[in-house]
């Protein structure tokens, strides 16, 4: 899956609102996705133990400051571009990215990842990233609450 760099911060507080009804359902699909579900576990083999180890998780997230699976169901998509403030989320991915010593361009498996963006995030980053968004000004994430995210889910 393709995800922009500051997806790995909204997806992780998402609460059901968004541009569009559309939108709302690719971002549950989405969140769900990378969030919510490991792979699907084995079903162990007729007479084998119920004990068997499940599958390693590797599920695979291409970072990127372009267009993703987010931004294909938002209405603000248009000839491959954000309309919202001259697509002021291109330099804000690289950022990001920067801040958080990610790679645009390269595969992650989602575990590493995710672990990598708990490692580095700091307040100071969150805030930098989030500040102007729309999201951050009503109110609906902040720091600690994504802090705790990460916390519960590594």
């Amino acid at each position: 899956m393709k995800l922009r760099v500051h997806h790995l911060l909204c997806s992780a507080l998402y609460r059901g609102k968004g541009y569009s009804e559309a939108f709302c359902e690719n971002m549950e699909r989405t969140v769900n996705w990378l969030w919510r579900n490991g792979p699907e576990q084995p079903q162990p083999q007729k007479g084998a133990s119920s004990s068997v180890a499940c599958a390693e998780d590797e599920r695979i997230v291409e970072l990127c400051i372009c267009p993703d699976a987010i931004c294909q169901a938002c209405p603000n998509l248009a000839d491959g571009a954000c309309t919202l403030d001259d697509n002021r989320v291109v330099p804000k991915d690289a950022r990001l990215a920067e801040a958080l010593h990610l790679q645009t361009g390269r595969t992650y498996l989602v575990q590493e990842l995710l672990l990598h963006v708990k490692e580095n995030l700091t307040e100071e980053i969150f805030e930098a990233s989030c500040r102007k968004c729309e999201w951050y000004q009503q109110k609906l994430c902040s720091y600690k609450e994504l802090a705790k995210r990460y916390d519960g889910f590594l």
